[in-house]
């Protein structure tokens, strides 16, 4: 299934939180309360270590606060920085902020992350930022173009994501019903939602879940809160010092020396069809359509039959067999066994097709009915029953 987080910057909503410039951070960090440099290098150089050292950074400090300075946004009186009336207004701008000004720079941060998750100022918003789960829940809601209003539990959250990583690996064709009541298990749904991470993976727990996939959204190194914090703060200023940095004037490139002439490829014989140069013949791209529900289950009963075992009336296939059918005869699906294996959950659910457990005290065929099982509603399926 190819529902992998798109890796692009975190969306930082529709301009309620602009990505600041090293010379706005600083400021806005000067306008709240005054600072010295080893403030600033100790609250705004943080932000910017990972594409900035601490030389680099106290040199852009250096030049910035000279241009604030002759701006007549900056004042400096024995080695303190203070914002003048007209820097507290243009701080105020960038800010962007719907709350009062802040007093002090812990406000300052907590804004700015509000702002970047597009979430609103209120006690239990306040609450979860305290917490690892909560700024996770906040950043993968925001992510995945969830509301933010308010902070969805770890299993709810989990439930969203599975239907996410339904609908993209099918493209939007079918219309589950397992977030409202009929919901997958919850392992089944974590299975599911690991198909969101760059590696997919199964996590153990749902809090684990949700903040391992926020931590590879914002790029956190752990889950701990302040890890978070930082990261998300670092993705408000890190775009667009990237972007700078690119459209700044390179030095020349020194005269590379001439390059070894590459003798042409000898010709092959008249009869060989094959151009003289295969390298440039590319095989056309596979293009990946996902299937709806009713072609899905009609391809699933085309392929149960010629491997269904049992009396008229009562044959079955296994999973396993089903699937090793379609994947070789629909690879244009683009489908993986966890995406097969929960489309047939959702067509069971459905009552498009008919799926059945195994007795296991035979202890017939063991490996196919390991790899058959499908976990849902505390019962494990293993067959696809076949109707006559």
């Amino acid at each position: 299934m190819s529902a992998a987080i798109e890796h692009s910057e975190l969306k930082t909503g529709d301009g309620a939180s602009p990505l600041l410039s090293v010379r706005e951070l600083l400021l806005l960090r000067i306008a709240v309360g005054g600072a010295t440099r080893a403030d600033l290098q100790r609250d705004v150089a943080p932000l910017l270590a990972p594409r900035m050292s601490s030389l680099e950074f106290r040199r852009s400090a250096e030049l910035a606060i000279s241009t604030l300075i002759g701006a007549q946004y900056v004042t400096e009186q024995k080695g303190r920085l203070a914002s003048t009336e007209k820097g507290r207004q243009v701080a105020e701008a960038s800010y962007a902020s719907s709350r009062t000004f802040p007093a002090a720079w812990t406000d300052a941060k907590i804004s700015l992350l509000l702002g970047a998750l597009s979430a609103t100022d209120t006690p239990s918003i306040r609450k979860a930022f305290a917490r690892p789960e909560g700024i996770a829940a906040l950043i993968v809601q925001h992510h995945f173009g969830k509301t933010t209003a308010r902070v969805l539990s770890p299993a709810d959250l989990r439930a969203e994501l599975a239907i996410i990583a339904l609908e993209r690996a099918f493209g939007n064709k079918i219309k589950t019903g397992l977030g409202k009541g009929a919901g997958l298990p919850a392992k089944a749904g974590r299975i599911l939602a690991g198909q969101l991470f760059r590696s997919p993976r199964e996590i153990s727990s749902d809090g684990k879940l949700i903040v391992q996939l926020a931590c590879e959204i914002v790029g956190a190194r752990e889950g701990s809160v302040s890890a978070l914090e930082l990261a998300l703060l670092r993705n408000l200023v890190g775009p667009k010092e990237e972007s700078a940095r690119a459209n700044a004037p390179r030095p020349h490139a020194r005269e590379e020396p001439g390059k070894r002439v590459v003798r042409a490829p000898t010709p092959k014989p008249a009869n060989d069809r094959l151009p003289l140069d295969e390298s440039h013949v590319k095989p056309a791209p596979r293009v990946v359509s996902p299937p709806d529900m009713p072609e899905f289950c009609q391809a699933v009963v085309d392929a149960a039959r010629p491997v269904a075992e049992g009396w008229p009336g009562n044959r079955k296939a296994f999973i396993s067999l089903v699937w090793k059918a379609i994947r070789n005869a629909r690879p244009d699906w683009g489908l993986s066994e966890i995406a097969f294996k929960g489309m047939l959950a959702e067509a069971h659910r459905s009552g498009q097709l008919e799926l059945a457990t195994a007795d296991l005290k035979d202890g017939r065929d063991l490996k196919s009915l390991e790899d058959s099982k499908i976990l849902y509603k505390n019962t494990v399926w293993h067959f696809v029953r076949v109707q006559d």
